[in-house]
């Protein structure tokens, strides 16, 4: 079991409601994302419509080594600060897990936020080191620009 962890973090110009709109979408992530999630297939869904539960294909790639992991995710929603997508044990003691947490917070221009945090099942030997930030930053990047692509006055601010 390798654990990976990260974290990223940047201004985007884009209202907060913008942001959440595009981060708690998740069925268009691989239209904006595709080189990370592969597929969405909606499982279940909320009384409003919105998915609680999906079946995901996140691609991960280290060095010449990569992998597909097909997970079940839950998928939850505090208000317009923060979706959160939790994979789901298959088992009783399943010690794999995979969560990535998006957090929007107000300013001028708006912050936008990803922390991910995973467990999973990936060879011993195979290094790992910083692929954790790497798929954060990946992650927070193609959400910026698909909110700069869909917003007509937005800047090419970064930080």
């Amino acid at each position: 079991m390798k654990e990976l962890g990260g974290s990223a973090q940047t201004a985007v110009d884009a209202s907060r409601e913008a942001c959440f709109e595009l981060v708690s979408d998740v069925e268009r992530y691989p239209s904006w994302n595709p080189e990370l999630i592969r597929r969405i297939e909606v499982l279940e869904v909320h009384s409003d419509g919105r998915p609680t539960r999906v079946r995901t294909t996140v691609h991960v790639a280290a060095g010449p080594v990569t992998r597909d992991f097909d997970l079940v995710m839950d998928v939850e929603y505090s208000g317009q600060d923060a979706v959160s997508l939790s994979r789901v044990p298959h088992e009783a003691g399943d010690p794999e897990q995979f969560e990535v947490v998006w957090r929007i917070r107000d300013g001028t221009p708006t912050s936008l936020a990803v922390e991910l945090s995973a467990q999973l099942e990936v060879p011993r030997l195979l290094p790992l080191g910083g692929v954790g930030d790497r798929i954060a930053q990946e992650f927070l990047e193609a959400a910026k620009r698909e909110l700069e692509r869909s917003s007509p006055n937005a800047s090419a601010s970064s930080s």
